[in-house]
């Protein structure tokens, strides 16, 4: 389990360098946007990819630390063992089925795009896409281990046991 967890956080920070590099890019299209009527070609395609390489492989990290959204209004009046239990049921009931499929059909969807050296549509400069679609499936396979360890924690809480999620 200390594994998975270094392992999340390792690709969280990881992944938090590409935020300045997000920053940087949109910052000069911006400029060569605006101020010298120069806009480019590829910006485009770098911010949603970067963008969507921030927020799916970093959303694993975001469980492993429980920063995730969520509505309290009941949930924060539990007891620790009642939350454990809710969570438990929750991963086996939604969380383990929907990241499954995102595995399953996500693989299958970048695979696709790898055999067709897929490039993307959206912009004259039709970068390879491939490698970004192959994001999907891997942040779901984080997501789906991470959640594993969260279920084996929610299951020993439940049994009494004190090991909580550790956060840092």
């Amino acid at each position: 389990m200390e594994f998975l967890d270094r392992l999340n956080d390792w690709v969280a920070k990881a992944v938090a360098w590409f935020v300045p590099v997000l920053i940087l890019e949109l910052v000069y299209d911006t400029i060569a946007r605006y101020l010298f009527n120069a806009p480019t070609e590829w910006s485009y395609d770098v911010s949603y990819m970067l963008y969507g390489a921030i927020f799916m492989l970093g959303s694993a990290h975001t469980l492993r630390v429980d920063k995730h959204v969520r509505i309290e209004t009941i949930y924060g009046r539990l007891s620790l063992r009642a939350k454990a239990l809710v969570d438990a049921v929750c991963y086996v009931i939604l969380y383990f089925p929907v990241m499954i499929a995102l595995v399953y059909f996500g693989g299958k969807f970048a695979l696709r795009s790898w055999k067709m050296w897929e490039v993307g549509g959206e912009s004259m400069w039709q970068p390879p896409i491939y490698p970004f679609k192959t994001i999907l499936p891997l942040a779901a396979l984080l997501l789906l281990m991470q959640g594993i360890v969260q279920f084996i924690r929610c299951v020993q809480v439940i049994a009494g046991k004190e090991n909580v999620n550790p956060k840092s």
